[in-house]
């Protein structure tokens, strides 16, 4: 089950959030916090099980079951090692993006001048570095990659055409249609269009014509008669999902039964559709090696946090 990721609030919001931390953060002891940043035992409470679930229904619309509220669980808890993570590896330090972001909230709340550095210091005093919501998305991110790439090394080219042939078809080039259609405009004949359509189709059974001359049983369309080398998607988007379907399936060179559509009734004739196929692997090699790294750094990661897993627990209470 995919979930959605956190709304992407203004920096105003932020600002106020800041704010919020400050006026808590100051009856924390630094040592406590310290400790707490390489603590193995993440304990979730009842009431942050809850904020998740609402925050899921807000977002998405839908009620969470059991499952969804499992899988919010798992996520926070796993963004929650990340986060210990990046800071036992002292992602917090020189870091501009971060930096930058705790010398806002303490200009934000701070009466006073300040140089930068005394900004950052007062800020990591206060343990913003690990209580903001924007840092601990930043840290996040930066660990998951930082895991992903950890030993990297370029794909091999035996690497490469094994995963060119494990993944083929997400490499294929889809099928394209090439044809006509004769269009009756549902604006101009009004009730009378589908008679008009099945008067044209029984004479096209009879009397075949060439495309072009075909079309003038119809009326004149506005995106023209003709479609070149389309994709069922892109027929789809121009004429509707059933009239798309039936392109796919047709037999070259017959007309169909008339197909309704938002804008009338259309007869189509498709002259050539051209099969999906792959192209060769020296063709496509750069794209290939590229998706075949990232399938690499998504296992790399996945390893990772699976021992990530195995060395923490985590408690509901």
């Amino acid at each position: 089950m995919k979930l959605l990721t956190p709304l992407t609030w203004p920096l105003v919001h932020f600002a106020l959030l800041g704010l919020l931390l400050f006026i808590g953060a100051r009856w924390l002891h630094p040592s406590e916090r310290a400790e707490q940043a390489v603590d193995t035992r993440i304990v979730i409470s009842e009431s942050r099980v809850a904020a998740l679930v609402r925050q899921y229904e807000a977002t998405s619309g839908i009620p969470a079951g059991e499952e969804v509220r499992t899988e919010l669980v798992q996520r926070f808890a796993e963004e929650e090692m990340l986060r210990r993570e990046a800071r036992r590896w002292g992602l917090t330090e020189n870091n501009q993006a971060i930096d930058l972001r705790l010398r806002q909230n303490m200009a934000f709340v701070s009466d006073e001048e300040h140089s930068d550095e005394e900004l950052e210091r007062q800020a990591r005093a206060l343990g913003l570095d690990s209580s903001d919501a924007v840092i601990r998305n930043m840290l996040v991110h930066n660990m998951r990659l930082l895991l992903s790439t950890k030993g990297e090394q370029e794909p091999t080219e035996a690497e490469v055409e094994a995963y060119f042939e494990r993944e083929r078809s997400r490499f294929a080039r889809p099928a394209r249609i090439t044809g006509w259609h004769v269009f009756f405009s549902k604006d101009l004949r009004q009730s009378a269009v589908m008679e008009a359509a099945r008067a044209a189709k029984a004479k096209l059974d009879t009397e075949p014509l060439e495309p072009e001359t075909a079309t003038t049983l119809g009326d004149p369309s506005p995106s023209g008669n003709q479609f070149k080398g389309q994709l069922a998607r892109q027929l789809a988007s121009r004429f509707g999902q059933e009239l798309a379907k039936t392109a796919e399936r047709l037999p070259e060179q017959q007309w169909s039964d008339p197909i309704e559509t938002p804008f009338g009734v259309h007869l189509i004739l498709v002259e050539e559709r051209s099969p999906a196929k792959t192209p060769p692997l020296a063709e496509i090699r750069t794209r290939v090696a590229a998706a075949c790294k990232s399938s690499q750094r998504r296992e790399r990661l996945a390893t990772a946090m699976q021992e990530l897993r195995a060395r923490y627990e985590v408690v509901v209470e």
